[in-house]
């Protein structure tokens, strides 16, 4: 049996902040169920590799493992919690169990603008895994003094 991923756009409600999903294919755009508001959105095609941003516009985006971060962190919290009566076994589980997690799960592309996820897409070579460089000046409008911005081609 196989899991195919549908190809999904996952984003803000401009006027609420509601998370919105959006399948590829979908031919209307969505209407926030929060607030009724047409955000005007479509996914891109689910062949179609994601080379800028649908929500904003945005053409810097980067590529990460979907997993939700805080179970990962609920997961280390709880190994450090069963430290003092494993030996610190637990943290050997939990190191584990994430390596494995970190083989298994597929990547999404995660747009630096608006932090909107492109989920079931194609992978785009052109972008890079998490640069916290690129995303200070995304958020502060600049990057932190002395970091030095990565050398775009």
């Amino acid at each position: 049996m196989s899991h195919e991923v549908i190809a999904t756009v996952n984003y803000l409600c401009a006027g609420c902040g509601w998370r919105l999903s959006q399948a590829a294919g979908e031919s209307e755009t969505l209407v926030c169920e929060n607030c009724g508001r047409n955000n005007g959105i479509l996914a891109p095609s689910a062949d179609a590799t994601v080379g800028k941003c649908a929500v904003c516009g945005c053409d810097e985006l980067y590529v990460q493992k979907d997993f939700n971060r805080a179970t990962g962190i609920a997961l280390v919290v709880l190994g450090a919690v069963f430290v003092p009566w494993t030996y610190g076994l637990s943290l050997l589980g939990v190191t584990i169990v994430d390596f494995a997690l970190y083989y298994r799960l597929k990547s999404v592309t995660v747009c630096y603008g608006c932090r909107s996820v492109y989920r079931g897409y194609g992978l785009n070579p052109a972008h890079n895994p998490f640069d916290l460089v690129v995303h200070d000046r995304h958020v502060y409008g600049a990057a932190p003094p002395g970091a030095e911005e990565a050398h775009r081609p």
